[in-house]
């Protein structure tokens, strides 16, 4: 006697394949700064600063002049990372009907791309390594509340007029750090118009751009969405306002290139409660360095039933070269 129902027939059926979860695939960084290759735990690049201003000849067959020219030597090193996988064919291939091998690859690819734009921006603010040893550290600088910061390491031609919205932060400091309520009547902001132009102004003092330079600016979705609408609500910059002019932002949804700075969204840059850090990035700004590029290995497991496994494994890091081309944006993204 037959006993059930037609349930008891229903086959479940499964696409083959598998989509991957939203998620950034590639570097968006990467091209943005220097990349080296490194073998040796640390490589060393010197570097020559301001050479002495020349001295009028007042005298006839005087002594030739003594000048001089400051050198630094600047300390980069390398960390290893690595990612693996195992790929069980009992469970994971026969289970599913599909090999999940490459997909699991290219997410393990995915992951390392996303760690170089974290190493990227990690290497604009953390400690740089100068001196003979390298054993000197160069802080970036901090912020005072209404103010543009700047280190005193990127101070030497003495450009900067100090006072007023411009503080020098004496020592072993370099880099340029805007705080989020400069200008803004005490209170804190997004990127601004006021924001721009003054750090437009400090990399035009400090010699680390040209008036037709573009730089890069890294900045979160909040603030690409605060630029929009101080593109197309700034009332004080007759150029913003024109339909000519805010045709591409509304059309494509984003502010493309502003005041001599190309935006760059990323949801990777680092946020204090309410305030978001973003970021001017110019090209001498951070070096990244390369021992191994991205080394994918597939192979079996003898302690592991002779199961595949994914081995993925990388040697880079990410330090700071110069300060004069790291800014810092500070933004608040209070809701």
């Amino acid at each position: 006697m037959i006993t059930g129902n037609i349930e008891t027939a229903y086959i479940n059926m499964f696409r083959e394949g598998f989509e991957h979860s939203f998620q950034q695939k590639m570097s968006k960084l990467r091209g943005l700064v220097n990349v080296v290759r490194q073998s040796s735990e640390f490589d060393y690049y010197d570097r020559l600063g301001l050479a002495d201003a020349p001295q009028e000849v007042l005298t006839r067959y005087g002594d030739s002049p003594q000048n001089e020219v400051p050198h630094e030597r600047r300390r980069q090193g390398l960390r290893d990372w690595d990612w693996g996988k195992l790929v069980d064919k009992n469970i994971d291939i026969y289970r599913v009907a599909a090999d999940p091998t490459n997909k699991y690859t290219e997410a393990g690819v995915a992951a390392f791309n996303r760690l170089i734009d974290d190493l990227i921006i990690e290497g604009i603010t953390r400690d740089a390594y100068v001196g003979k040893k390298g054993d000197t550290t160069i802080e970036f600088v901090g912020t005072t509340s209404g103010d543009i910061t700047i280190g005193e390491v990127s101070n030497e031609n003495g450009n900067i007029s100090t006072g007023g919205d411009y503080t020098v932060t004496a020592g072993n400091y370099e880099g340029i750090d805007v705080s989020a309520d400069f200008r803004s009547s005490g209170t804190t902001s997004n990127i601004t118009t006021d924001k721009l132009i003054a750090v437009r102004e400090s990399l035009l003092s400090l010699e680390a751009m040209e008036e037709t330079d573009v730089l890069p600016m890294l900045v979160s979705p909040a603030q690409q969405s605060a630029l929009m609408r101080e593109a197309l609500n700034t009332s004080n910059v007759p150029a913003l306002i024109s339909k000519d002019y805010n045709a591409p932002v509304l059309k494509n949804g984003f502010v493309d290139m502003w005041l001599g700075f190309k935006f760059i969204y990323t949801n990777r840059l680092p946020k204090t409660s309410d305030i978001r850090d973003c970021y001017v990035l110019g090209p001498r700004g951070v070096q990244l360095a390369i021992a191994k590029d991205i080394d994918v290995q597939i192979y079996n497991r003898p302690d592991k039933k002779n199961i595949p496994y994914i081995f993925i494994q990388m040697g880079l890091d990410a330090m700071r070269m110069w300060g004069e081309h790291t800014v810092k944006v500070r933004c608040d993204e209070t809701k």
